[in-house]
């Protein structure tokens, strides 16, 4: 990588620097604009949802209709379930092949529907509801308000429509057959009236409910939530007393079934409208929910942008502030360079940083460089004196040479004996210093070794420790199973004792609702519907007697799987408190290896101090050695060319003379040079 960046130069290299700076904001920022993204669709998901779910409630509550006696045609319900389609299919939210779709497109082709094919519709209708809801995210939305209106949209009006649906259908069964000739409503009719109006009434008040923890929550709309409670509050106890009067209070029914179903048809009405209101509160928070997260993304972006922004120009700041002393020193480099620099001028200051440490290096140097060429200049002046003496001293040099020579013959035969001396205390020296760097490189080799070992002991020690407490944690949470086991033996007893009370409940039930229907049947026409209560009695007593069976049957299963269970858990506990001990043990014998060995390492350290003093000591001797015997050869050499040029220096005592001339030429030479540079 090194090599690679040092193809680009210094300015190019600072140009890089805020690459990753940016490469990360803008990640950051595709990070966040992706994640705010999916919530919008999330949320815009909802609104297709929304959009989806008008149409579709609006040929529930035109189906609804179907139920009154003469307005079985479906020519009024068919352009809304068209229209329902066609909405869910521009969505996007349901293929085509999807099964409620297809269930839904068979009633299109139905001109009138009977009271099981309305009932059917009306079933099929609210699970194509539920789909779209779930398919849109409606029914899994987070909010605490939208959860509340999905909650009255798909589930509390839905259970109203359903019940007024149900009080339809007892009036079609009391006026289209034999029915029609009682003077009061039967005591089938009027049980399934009474259930469903207290089925009515009790969603009406969770409704209000809903309503009320909506205004509780912060939301933007809690005068609309008010006004939509008081509404549906009022329509409801308004709606619930006409109920109860028409069919629970009055001792005769009408003699037109039109009352009847103008009074249902008010209720689907007041339902709609409530279901209206909650779709358009909705509606509302998805929007604004949609409107917050796009101006989140929005200015999450300008903020990234802005900070990116002001980031290139505190870059550019600082590449200014690094290339600018740059040129500055590489212009002055260039000026020396050049050979005409001006030496009394220097950089300015750049500060305490590496530049400013820079130019104060130059400045220093170009001080010292001044410094030279003055004391140079000094040089040549005395450099012109020298070489006049050098042509006299040539002369004197020409008449000792004669006398070196005989001197230098008798030096040269000394010489040559403590030569030879020198060459065998080299050889000796030489071998011993190559068997003390054997030793050392042994040494050096099993220290090695000996840290690996020490550096194992100490993960095999780390391990153990770990070994130890993950048991040690093992042995105490089986010990906790243990006496969860305990526990849970004593509460399914007593869950048996619940269980037995439960049966013998049941079975007083069932004699109770027997007794009851012994009653009834004395009775006569007027214990009918305390008959079919007696009947629904006891037939929820034999299902709670067979559940009860069931349950008993699980316990003791149960009982079984526990007792097992606890078998096990003390097996585990004992097998677990054996690793214990083996691993501290196992701890004690690596801590006591582990002393022995920085024993050793100790010792091995000691002898390698004295082995490396030797080695130096053994390398000093064979190189001064070296060095004399060297020298000695030299000296030889020396001597023996000194005698052979003591006659030479005398003959070249007249070029000598000739060269203290060339020196005084190369004097003035350098004098010109120097003078190049501005110095002070």
């Amino acid at each position: 990588m090194s090599k690679f960046l040092s193809k680009f130069s210094i300015q190019s290299r600072l140009l890089l620097l805020p690459i990753p700076l940016i490469a990360s904001l803008f990640i950051i920022l595709l990070i966040l604009v992706r994640s705010l993204n999916g919530t919008i669709e999330f949320s815009k998901k909802e609104q297709l949802g929304i959009q989806a779910l008008k149409p579709i409630y609006l040929s529930y509550r035109e189906g609804l209709k179907r139920l009154k006696i003469g307005q079985e045609n479906t020519e009024d319900l068919i352009p809304l379930m068209e229209t329902a389609k066609t909405k869910i299919l521009e969505t996007d939210l349901l293929p085509k092949d999807t099964k409620e779709i297809i269930t839904w497109n068979k009633y299109s082709k139905i001109e009138n529907f009977d009271q099981t094919t309305s009932r059917n519709f009306l079933n099929d209708t609210q699970e194509l509801a539920l789909k779209v809801g779930d398919f849109s995210n409606l029914i899994l939305d987070p909010e605490v308000n939208s959860y509340y209106q999905m909650e009255i949209i798909f589930f509390r009006v839905p259970e109203i429509l359903k019940n007024i649906g149900f009080l339809n259908e007892v009036v079609r069964d009391e006026y289209l057959n034999t029915n029609i000739k009682n003077s009061q409503y039967s005591s089938i009719s009027y049980t399934k009236a009474l259930i469903s109006i207290n089925f009515i009434e009790s969603t009406c008040k969770e409704i209000q409910k809903s309503y009320t923890k909506s205004v509780e929550d912060t939301s933007p709309y809690v005068e609309e939530l008010k006004k939509a409670n008081q509404l549906a509050k009022s329509a409801c106890e308004v709606y619930i007393k006409e109920l109860k009067e028409t069919f629970i209070l009055t001792t005769t029914k009408p003699t037109s079934a039109d009352k009847l179903f103008v009074i249902l048809n008010a209720g689907n009405s007041i339902a709609g409208d409530i279901q209206d209101r909650s779709i358009v509160i909705l509606e509302k928070l998805v929007n604004d929910r949609i409107q917050l997260l796009s101006f989140q993304r929005n200015w999450n972006i300008i903020l990234v942008l802005v900070s990116l922004l002001l980031s290139t120009l505190f870059v550019v700041f600082i590449l200014r502030s690094i290339n600018n002393p740059l040129i500055s020193v590489l212009s002055k480099v260039n000026e020396l360079s050049s050979g005409e620099a001006d030496l009394t001028k220097t950089l300015p200051n750049f500060g305490t940083n590496e530049i400013g440490r820079i130019t104060n290096s130059i400045n220093l140097f170009l001080s010292n460089l001044n410094s030279i060429m003055n004391q140079l200049k000094i040089s040549v002046s005395d450099a012109e004196k020298v070489s006049y003496k050098l042509k006299q001293d040539a002369i004197s040099v020409s008449d000792n040479a004669s006398s070196l020579a005989s001197i230098s013959e008798e030096s040269a035969a000394s010489l040559e004996e403590l030569t030879s001396s020198f060459e065998i205390m080299f050889q000796f020296i030489t071998n011993e210093t190559k068997n003390i760097v054997k030793i050392t490189e042994e040494m050096k080799t099993i220290e090695g070794s000996i840290y690996n070992i020490e550096m194992a002991l100490l993960q095999l020690t780390d391990q153990s420790i770990t070994s130890t407490n993950l048991a040690n944690l093992g042995n105490v949470s089986i010990q906790n199973t243990d006496n969860a086991m305990s526990e849970i033996r004593s509460v399914t007893k007593e869950i048996t004792g619940i269980v037995d009370l439960i049966t013998e409940i049941s079975e007083r039930t069932n004699l109770l609702a027997l007794n009851a229907s012994i009653e009834a049947a004395r009775a006569g026409d007027a214990g009918m519907g305390f008959a079919v209560v007696a009947e629904e009695i006891s037939k929820l007593a034999d299902k709670t007697q067979s559940s009860v069976k069931n349950i008993k049957r699980l316990i003791d299963k149960s009982n079984s799987v526990v007792n097992i269970g606890t078998n096990h858990v003390h097996e585990t506990v004992g097998a677990l408190s054996e690793i214990v001990e083996q691993s501290n043990r196992m701890q004690t014998g690596v801590n006591h290896l582990k002393e022995e060995m920085t024993t050793q390492t100790n010792s091995l350290l000691n002898v390698t101090t004295e082995l490396n003093g030797l080695q130096e000591m053994a390398e000093t001797i064979e190189f001064s050695s070296r060095e004399q015997k060297k020298a000695s050869e030299d000296m030889v050499n020396t001597i023996n060319t000194l005698s052979g040029s003591a006659q030479e220096l005398a003959n070249n005592s007249e070029d000598l003379n000739q060269v203290s001339q060339k020196i005084g030429e190369i004097a003035g030479t350098i004098a010109i040079v120097t003078n190049s540079f501005r110095t002070h």
